[in-house]
């Protein structure tokens, strides 16, 4: 009983002790932004039209990766090997700390897939498939 009076008493005393906060009172410092300076002439006149390339279409596929690496100019000399060798696109996509050899724009990975198995026969055997975005070829 004397535990129960001494926990009540403390819950008591640990209420009676909070702060009263009042959101009405609160006073944040304005943020300091930086100050933001335009090159454009405020007599030009800017039109709301944007300009859309509707000449690349760009959905979601597949491509084949062959080789991450630090090395670019190695990288750059591979990519000029395999656009020789393969009538593929190739891309070097850099990723930090890596650049990223890619090849291909592959909508159904199956065919990406066929595509992989023949890398990996000709020696590439890191080759594998990734996710990305890619350009379609057009007809």
């Amino acid at each position: 009983m004397k535990f129960a009076i001494l926990l009540y008493s403390t819950f008591l005393l640990s209420q009676e002790s909070k702060i009263k906060f009042d959101p009405t009172k609160l006073n944040d410092p304005v943020p300091k932004w930086p100050k933001i300076i335009s090159q454009l002439d405020i007599n030009t006149d800017i039109s709301n039209e944007v300009i859309v390339d509707t000449t690349k279409i760009i959905i979601e596929g597949f491509r084949i990766q062959l080789i991450a690496t630090q090395e670019l100019v190695n990288l750059e000399k591979l990519q000029k090997d395999l656009i020789n060798s393969y009538n593929q696109n190739t891309y070097i996509v850099f990723e930090a700390p890596n650049y990223k050899l890619r090849m291909g724009n592959f909508i159904d990975r199956s065919k990406a897939e066929i595509f992989r198995q023949r890398l990996r026969k000709e020696g590439y055997p890191s080759a594998w498939i990734i996710r990305t975005r890619i350009e379609p070829r057009t007809k």
